[in-house]
């Protein structure tokens, strides 16, 4: 029956009461009474939940949400709480009936169709943001990210709301309680997957759990789909730590613990994340450790778990917190070759003789190594001298220098001071101190001259060997046991430890790990789960734009796709009665050529209308 040919009598709300498990809960529904054909008839519009407000106002509430519907002028004052409520419903109201009006095919990709419109009635709602959305959404399905979660006994709810946690952390990274505001109230994620769902922070966090306990297969099934989409090699496989701080002591927690922190707050406890990824950046496997674990006994664990995989022969790439001799070793049992940074920051002029020098140039053309190697009982050291690094420590080492010597001028000029402090071994301990604080003491001979226990002068200045350990700086040593590579191909492996590091920068930075608000430690862990799932996405949605030549990071691209927006625009045409019509703003220029990059829609959804007649 066409909705459009009926006659209402009257809208109005009514009770129920509903028995669960020995209790009786109450409900309240908005319903309209209509007169069909087939006589009179009670349709539900919407279920209101439990209406807190006295019965001698429901009428009032029916029939102001009705003129909310129909962009009737009210002619009497209305209440203001009812005011707001029925602003609420009826946007509810028209929210659903464009939803099930896309469900059942009723868009207007339709032949022209022409109405006599009020333009002064024109008004625009329910603004939400739809382009990364978009984009995010169609990467978890060019994964097969449901028939994963479906697998694993998901429900279709799960699913939706697992969907929605990994969208939202690659467009609006937050926190479970933001993220559910952000998708009720900004975001149109909910249309993209189509559900009507009211998101709450409790079930996000109960999902978010639930994928934690599918850690390894969900990672495992999302590198194989990443395999077969992008052709990877998989040859190099680079692995690091880094770690992350926590808002908020944490002083129960068995996961987060004080260390020293990559992000210059040690005055918060850390939570730790090993990553290993190819040398494309697609993520392999994760794992979420202690903040205070050493970085060397890490990689054990790691390397099990890669050993089971597919694939052929891979070199592990490892920095020198990493490159233990124990941990050499264990590469080397585990049949994987390795490049590595030497723990030892140079060795004797002595081992490289006979070797010949070499100048390197790097990708950007400009940046110049050079290079010595030479092979001893099956390894390659390759002796590097970077003239951007060592112009970079040196003007670290200068600036602490600089610092140091201030530190003791000061020192020695408060000698001479009423009340100074001139005992000998408060004096010396506070030598100590700066010496501990900025890490140069060595460079320097420094004498404290002193009688009767009472310290008279302080002298200071740099030897000889702080100038020969000048020199060294900007060089490095890097250890394989692939003795079939080149110079260049030495340091074009090790190089590619950057790319690990820009993943964690982009976790970092882009997609919310840092800080963490949680207070357990399962939901903790679940956090830095759903960043680490939406980093494998977001691998492979900029493997595509740059093969685009589109090289932007992740933030640009939000920012530019951030105006493309659904919105939902209401009229009155001219027999009184009210179009609602749902659609997607036109996509700019900018952001066409993102789609186009990702082989997407240039419109994701189309446009949904629906018309509402007078009432009579």
């Amino acid at each position: 029956m066409d909705r459009d040919s009926f006659y209402t009598w009257a809208m109005f709300i009514r009770e129920t009461v509903k028995s669960k498990k020995g209790k009786k809960y109450i409900q309240h529904q908005l319903v309209e009474s209509v007169r069909t054909p087939n006589g009179p008839r009670q349709t539900l519009i919407l279920n209101l939940g439990f209406l807190d407000l006295p019965k001698d106002k429901w009428k009032e509430l029916a029939n102001t949400i009705e003129s909310e519907l129909h962009k009737q002028e009210r002619l009497f004052p209305t209440d203001p709480e009812i005011e707001t409520l029925a602003g609420h419903y009826s946007k509810v109201i028209i929210k659903e009936q464009l939803l099930h009006a896309g469900r059942n095919k009723t868009a207007f990709d339709l032949p022209p169709l022409y109405e006599r419109v009020d333009i002064h009635s024109v008004s625009t709602t329910d603004v939400k943001t739809i382009g990364a959305e978009h984009v995010a959404a169609s990467g978890l399905q060019e994964y097969g990210f449901d028939k994963i979660l479906k697998d694993l006994g998901f429900s279709d709810k799960e699913i939706d709301y697992a969907k929605m946690l990994i969208v939202a952390r690659l467009v609006h990274p937050s926190s479970e309680r933001e993220t559910a505001i952000w998708i009720n109230e900004n975001s149109a994620i909910c249309e993209l997957i189509n559900t009507n769902a009211v998101v709450y922070d409790n079930a996000l966090h109960r999902v978010a759990c639930l994928l934690l306990g599918h850690h390894k297969t969900i990672e495992q099934r999302l590198s194989q789909t990443a395999r077969g989409l992008f052709d990877l090699k998989e040859t190099v496989i680079l692995y690091d730590l880094t770690n992350t701080y926590f808002e908020g002591s944490k002083r129960v927690s068995q996961l987060s613990k004080p260390g020293k922190s990559k992000e210059r707050r040690n005055d918060r406890p850390l939570v730790t994340l090993a990553l290993t990824i190819d040398e494309d950046g697609f993520p392999k496997q994760s794992k979420i450790l202690e903040g205070n674990i050493s970085e060397p006994q890490t990689l054990e664990g790691m390397l099990n778990d890669l050993a089971k995989t597919d694939g052929g022969q891979k070199t592990i790439v490892i920095d020198a917190g990493i490159a233990s001799e124990k941990n050499i070793e264990i590469i080397k049992q585990k049949g994987f070759k390795y490049v590595a940074v030497s723990r030892k920051k140079t060795y004797s002029d002595v081992f490289w003789d006979g070797s010949v020098e070499k100048n390197l140039k790097l990708s950007d053309g400009e940046t110049k190594l050079k290079v010595k190697l030479f092979e001893k009982d099956g390894e390659a050291f390759l002796l590097c001298h970077s003239i951007e690094k060592e112009l970079k420590e040196k003007a670290i080492l200068n600036k602490k220098t600089d610092r140091f010597e201030q530190e003791l001028k000061k020192l020695k000029e408060g000698l001479s001071k009423k009340g100074a402090q001139r005992k000998c071994e408060s004096v010396i301990e506070r030598v100590g101190r700066l010496k501990e604080r900025y890490g140069v003491g060595s460079l320097y001979d420094i004498t404290v001259e002193s009688a009767v226990g009472k310290v008279k002068q302080i002298d200071y200045i740099k030897n000889s060997n702080g100038k020969a350990k000048e020199i060294k700086v900007g060089e490095y040593v890097l250890r394989t046991n692939r003795i079939d590579l080149s110079e260049e191909e030495i340091s074009k492996i090790h190089r590619s430890l950057t790319t690990i590091e820009d993943s964690f920068r982009s976790m970092k930075s882009h997609l919310g790990l840092r800080p963490i608000h949680h207070k357990r430690d399962d939901t903790t862990t679940a956090h830095i789960f759903i960043t680490v799932l939406a980093y494998h996405i977001l691998a492979g949605i900029l493997r595509k734009l740059r093969q685009n030549k589109i090289h932007y990071n992740w933030k640009t691209i939000r920012n530019i796709l951030s105006n493309h927006v659904r919105v939902t625009t209401s009229f009155k045409t001219e027999d009184e009665s009210i179009i609602n019509i749902r659609n997607s703003s036109i996509p700019t220029i900018n952001q066409q050529a993102i789609y186009k990059s990702l082989n997407l829609k240039q419109q994701p959804l189309s446009g949904i209308k629906i018309k509402t007649p007078l009432k009579s």
